[in-house]
């Protein structure tokens, strides 16, 4: 089967997809692959690829997208808070709750693996891969329209920082990987009476978080609550092979 065959047999899944996302794409083939899960290449033959490089360029594309919005709407707002909103609004779950209220999970093709139901990481994935798609057909203001449309403005505050945000994440690494995080504090800014503290929280090579306050305890706790935020969605077993390797935490100068 051709391109072409390909794009007319599927053209009212496809004109479906178009209205539900308010983008007419130009080209229509790469709207198709967005919508094209692995599974349903097992099964049958086709002549666009599945999804999973889209939904890679719609995740950086998404976090651009949702970190500029956030930062023209609260000009004021810190790194620490502003990563907390952004984690909160590209999470997997708020993707796929947006998948599903869209109806854009209904147009998704799958293989019979995934016949009982799309499970959540998948709806979140093809949120992300349509967004890249919608970027390589429109460009940035395409993707800024369709991030709007599906998602909506991000949160206009952040959510509390957790009283126990710094214990819950060592508890949760210490479990997984054997390992408690280290936190790195540097004075950022502001006047004597008032200064303002960056804390980057870190784990072997990686900074899982990044917080500030007005103070030391504040600054840390804010980014032990970033990296919760930012790994809530991350299963353990997937978190085990993202820092299972991690050397021991460098000394930083």
């Amino acid at each position: 089967m051709t391109i072409v065959d390909e794009l007319t047999l599927e053209a009212k899944r496809l004109a479906a997809a178009e209205q539900l996302l308010g983008h007419a794409f130009a080209d229509r083939h790469r709207l198709l692959s967005a919508l094209t899960h692995r599974s349903f290449l097992n099964e049958h033959a086709s002549a666009v690829a599945h999804n999973e490089v889209l939904e890679l360029l719609g995740d950086s594309v998404l976090s651009l997208v949702v970190t500029e919005a956030l930062v023209r709407a609260s000009p004021g707002a810190g790194e620490g808070e502003l990563t907390v909103r952004r984690a909160a609004h590209v999470s997997t779950a708020n993707l796929a709750r947006a998948a599903a209220a869209s109806g854009l999970v209904a147009l998704l093709r799958t293989g019979r693996s995934l016949a009982r139901g799309v499970p959540e990481n998948v709806a979140a994935d093809v949120v992300e891969a349509v967004l890249g798609a919608c970027y390589e057909d429109g460009g940035l203001p395409a993707a800024r329209a369709l991030v709007e449309r599906l998602l909506g403005p991000p949160p206009a505050e952040a959510e509390p920082v957790r009283a126990h945000a710094k214990k819950d994440l060592q508890e949760r690494l210490q479990a997984l990987v054997g390992r408690a995080p280290t936190y790195v504090v540097a004075h950022k800014d502001g006047p004597r009476h008032a200064p303002t503290y960056t804390a980057d929280v870190v784990l072997g090579d990686h900074v899982l978080g990044r917080g500030e306050g007005p103070n030391k305890r504040v600054a840390t706790e804010t980014a032990a609550a970033a990296a919760l935020a930012a790994l809530a969605d991350v299963d353990d077993a997937a978190l085990v092979a993202w820092l299972g390797a991690a050397t021991t935490p460098k000394e930083r100068r």
